[in-house]
């Protein structure tokens, strides 16, 4: 074997080595400390491990980490695995998995989005005066595209005082623990949610303020719910349409990482638009006043439009 053959084969075994450090990462954070003697010192030879008092531990930043919840609700096991799964799977060509969480999984993977949302929401207000405008008026009414279990919607409308919202999903099922979420919140009288998907929006110059997560929709469907957003908005109404994808600088940042993405959204057959790509989606399709507020340290791009003052002929 050549050094060259040899340097490719090394860089292969490190990847596999990884995938193995993961699986042990996520099999410490399910059980606990202390861990068995073997995990224990192949994750201290990772670098994530290490004996004190006669027993392996996690460090301590790890053990922190574990306690917390992950993407997804299932916390850094639950995580950890989820991307394994789905990793091998693309491996042997398999289609992306479809959901398939439990309730309680669907429960905390809306609590993670409504933390990060109003996050979101936060950071983009700081940025941009006329949404921080928009969030203290009173009577907001907010649509909410892909509401899963309504957090979202629930998040403005705790926010906003007066303030209402329509959740719109195309899964049943999800929409019933929406409505378990909505009932709980003391919420009914100002949340509503309705089982349709983007092409089912409705309504002419209803809405004060949208948000359209591109990560739920396929590209078609994508570029049919634009139109329909720019209509249910009212006159000035605005938009706020969010992609996990980055570019320019922060693409450079982490190639791979946004590469990777692309790849995963690709094959589960939804939107791969970039910001600047949405960006011009959105003007093509009538909006103005675009706009890409600095919103630091947050895992969504969000890009901001207005619909017009008056509708496009």
């Amino acid at each position: 074997m050549s050094s060259t053959d040899a340097d490719t084969a090394g860089r292969v075994d490190d990847l596999l080595r990884g995938a193995w450090v993961l699986a042990a990462l996520a099999r410490a954070a399910d059980t606990g400390d202390p861990l068995d003697p073997e995990l224990g010192a192949a994750l201290a030879a990772a670098g994530f491990a290490e004996q004190a008092e006669g027993a392996w531990r996690l460090l301590p930043e790890y053990r922190a980490l574990s306690r917390g919840r992950g993407a997804g609700g299932a916390g850094l096991s639950g995580r950890i695995g989820r991307m394994l799964r789905w990793a091998a799977d693309a491996a042997e060509g398999l289609p992306a998995p479809t959901g398939s969480h439990s309730d309680a999984e669907l429960r905390e993977e809306g609590d993670e989005s409504g933390r990060r949302f109003a996050a979101l929401l936060d950071a983009l207000a700081g940025a941009d005066s006329g949404l921080r405008e928009l969030l203290a008026s009173p009577g907001l009414r907010f649509l909410d595209i892909g509401t899963g279990t309504a957090a979202i919607a629930a998040t403005v409308a705790v926010r906003v005082p007066g303030s209402s919202a329509v959740g719109l999903d195309r899964d049943p099922h999800v929409l019933g623990l929406a409505a378990e979420r909505i009932a709980s919140g003391g919420l009914g009288g100002r949340v509503r949610v309705q089982c349709a998907d983007a092409a089912g929006i409705a309504g002419s110059a209803e809405y004060d303020l949208a948000w359209l997560p591109l990560a739920v929709l396929e590209p078609e469907a994508a570029l049919e719910a634009l139109p329909r957003l720019r209509a249910a908005l009212r006159p000035g109404g605005t938009l706020i349409a969010a992609t996990v994808l980055q570019d320019g600088t922060a693409a450079q940042r982490d190639p791979l990482g946004q590469a990777l993405a692309r790849w995963r959204m690709a094959r589960a057959g939804i939107t791969t638009w970039t910001p600047e790509e949405a960006a011009q989606r959105l003007r093509d399709a009538g909006f103005t006043g675009v706009r890409r507020p600095e919103a630091a340290d947050q895992p969504v791009a969000a890009v901001l439009a207005r619909a017009p003052e008056h509708t496009p002929p």
